[in-house]
């Protein structure tokens, strides 16, 4: 990726908000997305892993709802998420689901 003039924090600014970014800029918010939805799916993952089965699900259902708020409120990191590979997984389907139910 080529440097830019932007930190990587305005990138995320801007890219989360949906404005138009250069190609490099883009390229920078998608990995910084791709890391973001990682994280998330790697914390669910976790949870199911080393908690009971009841502690696993409340703190899983806490990090959908979380991203579910994230994504509403920044729109350019919603439209990273509908093309991630990250809808795919388990979880990520509960994001989706979740994402489309408007009183959620």
């Amino acid at each position: 990726m080529s440097s830019s003039a932007q930190s990587l924090q305005q990138i995320w600014l801007k890219g989360c908000k949906g404005e138009t970014l250069s190609d490099a800029d883009e390229a920078h918010f998608q990995s910084l997305a791709r890391s973001r939805f990682h994280t998330f799916s790697l914390s669910a993952e976790q949870a199911d892993e080393t908690r009971s089965h009841q502690e696993a699900r409340d703190w899983v259902a806490l990090l959908v709802k979380g991203l579910v708020k994230e994504l509403r409120e920044n729109p350019g990191l919603e439209r990273a998420w509908q093309t991630s590979d990250f809808v795919q997984t388990s979880h990520g389907r509960s994001v989706s689901f979740k994402l489309s139910q408007p009183n959620f």
